[in-house]
């Protein structure tokens, strides 16, 4: 995760067939211990040697499968990957990834929970998530919807701050690198408009920006 808009966007959905008429997916996981590596089907496993004593690659490995089937209109996916220290899969909680958590409102806008890029120390404050703004009455955030971003930083005494990012913009100024770019920034701190040192205020922030952008007093 680089940015809070990653905990929504940049996802592949699987689809249903045309005309599915109970859309519903069955998920299961499996893991194959000691699965052989090959180059391509038929071939003989690759042998596999490494100096390194802490090399987990080897000539077998544990193999995840995630299986997703609708049983309505037959539409299947097969994902699969390999189990080490760094993937797999994990047992968590909505509460933790923060997608599906449900949204909050602030100054008209809706704020939807999300994982921060700085989560060391997050899970145990009061405000354990950064948020993706969008405006009132949407369902699921995708990427035209989006209007906004606000993260949690530290001023200069220390003292919890909200940077905010509004207007998405191909050629925005702000968020190069991120999966949205921002006609505006505040750091929080005073940098592109007063201090905001409350979620509110920087959804206030926000909406205030979308406003000028309406009237065209933005550009």
């Amino acid at each position: 995760m680089i940015s809070a808009l990653d905990t929504y966007l940049g996802w592949d959905r699987p689809g249903h067939n045309k005309g599915c008429k109970r859309p519903h997916w069955d998920v299961a996981v499996r893991r194959d211990e000691h699965a052989a590596r090959h180059h391509g089907y038929g071939d003989e496993p690759l042998k596999h040697s490494c100096p390194d004593p802490y090399c987990v690659h080897g000539n077998s490995f544990t193999k995840l499968t995630v299986r997703i089937v609708c049983t309505s209109c037959g539409a299947a996916q097969l994902v699969t990957g390999e189990h080490t220290a760094d993937t797999g899969d994990t047992t968590t909680s909505t509460t933790a990834l923060s997608f599906g958590l449900p949204p909050r409102q602030a100054a008209g806008l809706l704020l939807w929970p999300a994982q921060p890029w700085l989560d060391f120390g997050r899970a145990a404050s009061d405000e354990p998530h950064d948020f993706v703004v969008t405006r009132t009455k949407v369902k699921q955030v995708t990427a035209d919807v989006v209007v906004g971003q606000i993260t949690q930083g530290r001023g200069r005494q220390r003292g919890v701050i909200w940077a905010a990012c509004a207007v998405p913009d191909a050629e925005g100024e702000f968020g190069f690198g991120q999966q949205l770019r921002w006609v505006h920034a505040n750091d929080g701190r005073g940098g592109g408009g007063s201090p905001l040192r409350t979620i509110t205020a920087a959804a206030r922030w926000i909406g205030a920006r979308l406003a000028e952008q309406e009237t065209g007093g933005g550009q």
